[in-house]
Order: structure tokens, then C-alpha cells, then sequence
């Protein structure tokens, strides 16, 4: 059972779009603890879900098109999606959750962090503006580790996708 699951996701060949996939791979570096595990991808996708089902809390990190350049906005997640809607179109970090508790009857806590990207054009590099959130992003994951460290495991949301959470 992984305590902390971190996934990183966007197209890293897409300039600020791939800021989850860049931000990730330096977690993955910086980050040397065994409850922390840590997953890039350039999109989520439905077999995500087991992986998700396992952990006592995600973090998941991904740019965003909407506010000023280079503004950090974390906030909690729960599953949103019904059931008939998990496999169809974009899988989103919602929809991720309701599957890992329709399909493994486990969901866990889960938080956003985002950071608005200025450039989403094809270049393999963050924009300036971008590459000067990462060390905000970073403290905000230390954070949330070491507050995830010092608890007990987390209450699960049984019934949350019954219950339209």
C-alpha cells in the first residue's frame, strides 16, 4: 500500500503543458521517502485507477490555461463522475477517483496543485515564468508529505461517488 502517490501529467512537448510531467521527474529526484511513490504520464488513463486505489493519499500536478502566468492554486479533489461517464472522452483526475472506488472500492484523499502555464506551444522546456513556480510547488509538496507522514493513515470515502462527492 503506497501512502503518498504523486502524478505529474501533461504533453512535455508542449511547452507549460508538460509542467505536472516536469515538476514530477524532479519530485522523483528530490524525494527520497519510502511512503512517497511518484508517476509521470503525459495523460491519465482508466488503469491508473488500481495504482490510485492503493494509496492513502494522491497528489496530482498539472498546468492550467486559466489565470496569471505562473500562479500556483492547490485545492482537494474528490471522485465526480458517474459511473457510465469513466470511459469515455478525457480522463480526468475526477473521474480517476471514481473508478479506483467503483472498481477497487477505494478511494483516496486526493489534492490538485496547478500552475498556470504561459506558453503551450511545441518546445520541450517550461517558460520562465513557469520554471520560477517549481520551488513554491516543491514547498507545497514538502507540506503536504510531511503532514501525510505525521498522521494516521487516512479515512477513505466509502460511499463518495453514492453520495455525488
Amino acid at each position: 500500500m503506497e501512502r503518498i502517490l504523486v502524478i505529474g501529467y501533461g504533453n512535455p512537448h508542449r511547452g507549460d503543458d508538460g509542467f505536472g510531467f516536469h515538476a514530477a521527474e524532479q519530485v522523483q529526484a528530490m524525494i527520497h521517502e519510502q511512503a512517497v511513490t511518484v508517476m509521470t504520464a503525459q495523460e491519465l488513463k482508466p488503469e491508473m485507477a488500481e495504482t490510485v486505489a492503493r494509496a492513502d493519499l494522491v497528489v496530482f500536478l498539472e498546468a492550467s490555461a486559466e489565470g496569471a502566468p505562473g500562479a500556483m492554486h492547490a485545492c482537494d479533489l474528490a471522485p465526480k463522475e458517474s459511473p457510465e461517464g469513466l470511459l469515455s472522452g478525457y480522463m480526468t483526475p475526477g473521474k480517476l477517483l471514481a473508478a479506483a472506488q467503483i472498481v477497487y472500492g477505494r478511494c483516496p484523499e486526493a489534492i490538485m496543485i496547478t500552475v498556470t502555464g504561459e506558453n503551450f506551444g511545441f518546445c520541450a522546456h517550461l517558460s520562465p515564468v513557469v520554471e520560477a513556480a517549481l520551488p513554491r510547488v516543491f514547498d507545497r509538496l514538502k507540506e503536504i508529505v510531511v503532514s501525510a507522514k505525521d498522521r494516521e493513515p487516512v479515512r477513505l470515502r466509502t460511499n463518495a461517488v453514492a453520495a455525488g462527492i
